[in-house]
């Protein structure tokens, strides 16, 4: 799917872990009223804001698929704030659950309203954020540096004398129109939205980088500004885009703790923990139905041409390109002993790749496809460039019984698991939830 993580989280939550709940009852429901969840409402001009931003990536979403994700989100919502420890987990991406809010909802109006935005900025005449500063911008280290200088001994972060000084320092004054009070931005405002690395940024006094946080968040405040003030929405409709972006952010971070999503480098033990616990008959089964998955190359039969230079190697690639056949190549411009030979490698397997870099590069090379140029490795003599060609490869099924394939098998089998668990939550609470939809809005 195309669509970015943030609008996969925002607009159809569930469609990473498979379909979507049942819906209970349709309307009616007021012409303004998109849906009701446990008598909450979601607006239609709510609904309008998610339609035209999922639009911009999925042009043929529907209406419908946009109102279930968000009553999704609702529902899981509801579930993450009935967790007494939902709101004591840290920052998984460094970010407060402010800022985090402030991003998702500046992606999405920017998203939703990316032409009108365009055409109010050009009829404003701002060509960048800056340009809204009702004062000059000032940014003076030794004016800075109290607040933000740190005891690298002993502190990561401010003290509580930083942060109230920095809570009292305006760094910048700005409006977006004549008819605008004058806005302000403290130090401690710009500070607390930028993650554990860009602080450091600050914490360096690195003044250009201070100017464009400054800019970026004027930035993300003119399109504040224009949404609340210049795109038709009432307070209503806003406060439910709110409510609707909070529910995303709730989903997600209940997601994480039930083992579906986790960042890169987090640990996940829901799923550790499942896997440990798949039987041999379950991941025989697994294995039986996805056998696919645990091939793997067992040899190859590949040629090589040796060249000693990169300017000759990108040359002869060029010309192969172009229609030289490999045989060819080889008899015209490799300088192995074994060019007359046609650069023959053999069968090499996987034992016996281990005798030298030629043989390993050449292992894991597609088939059928000559090879862009690889310098040898070694510092002992004048080095040279390889290319290679697999001919032909031979695949076989890993064995049930090898580590690889239990250990992929059963973390798949714990995420089918985790992922059953997820719809039958979803089910639960659909079936105790009061859902009104209206139908008329799709």
């Amino acid at each position: 799917m195309a669509m970015h993580r943030w609008m996969l989280a925002i607009v159809l939550a569930v469609a990473a872990v498979g379909g979507y709940a049942g819906w209970q009852q349709w309307g009616p429901l007021p012409d303004s009223v998109a849906a009701r969840v446990d008598g909450d409402a979601i607006p239609a001009a709510t609904l309008d804001v998610f339609v035209a931003a999922a639009r911009r990536s999925e042009p043929d979403i529907s209406r419908e698929s946009v109102l279930k994700g968000l009553v999704e989100n609702r529902l899981l919502a509801s579930v993450a704030n009935a967790q007494d420890d939902h709101h004591a987990h840290p920052e998984r991406v460094g970010y407060d659950s402010a800022t985090r809010h402030e991003q998702q909802r500046f992606k999405l109006i920017r998203t939703a309203y990316a032409d009108a935005l365009r055409k109010a900025v050009n009829d404003s005449g701002m060509a960048n954020s800056l340009d809204s500063l009702s004062a000059p911008l000032v940014l003076s280290r030794d004016m800075l540096a109290p607040m933000l200088t740190l005891d690298q001994v002993l502190l990561s972060t401010m003290t509580e004398a930083q942060q109230q000084a920095a809570r009292e320092y305006v760094l910048a004054r700005y409006r977006f129109a004549d008819d605008q009070p004058e806005q302000t931005l403290s130090l401690w405002e710009l500070y607390r939205r930028q993650n554990i690395q860009l602080k450091v940024q600050m914490h360096n006094l690195n003044l250009d980088f201070i100017r464009e946080a400054v800019k970026q968040h004027l930035t993300m405040a003119y399109v504040f500004y224009w949404f609340e003030q210049r795109a038709g929405l009432s307070e209503s409709a806003i406060a439910a885009v709110d409510r609707c972006i909070d529910d995303a952010l709730q989903r997600e971070t209940l997601m994480h703790d039930m083992g579906l999503m986790q960042d890169i480098h987090d640990d996940n033990p829901q799923l550790r923990e499942l896997a440990a616990q798949v039987s041999d008959a379950q991941l025989a089964d697994y294995y039986a139905a996805n056998r696919e998955q645990f091939t793997r190359v067992e040899r190859v039969r590949a040629r090589h041409l040796r060249v000693d230079s990169q300017q000759q190697a990108d040359r002869v690639h060029e010309l192969i390109h172009d229609g030289l056949s490999f045989d060819q190549a080889v008899a015209d411009y490799s300088m192995a002993e074994d060019r007359q030979q046609g650069g023959e490698l053999g069968w090499i397997d996987r034992q016996s790749r281990q005798d030298h870099w030629t043989r390993a590069l050449a292992f894991v090379q597609p088939q059928g496809v000559v090879s862009s140029p690889f310098r040898s490795p070694g510092t002992d003599g004048a080095p040279y460039w390889e290319l290679f060609l697999v001919e032909e490869k031979v695949t076989a099924y890993q064995s049930l019984d090898s580590k690889s394939v239990r250990y992929r098998a059963g973390r798949a089998v714990a995420q089918q698991q985790l992922q059953q668990r997820f719809k039958s939550l979803l089910a639960d609470v659909t079936e105790q939830a009061s859902l009104r939809i209206n139908r008329g809005v799709l």
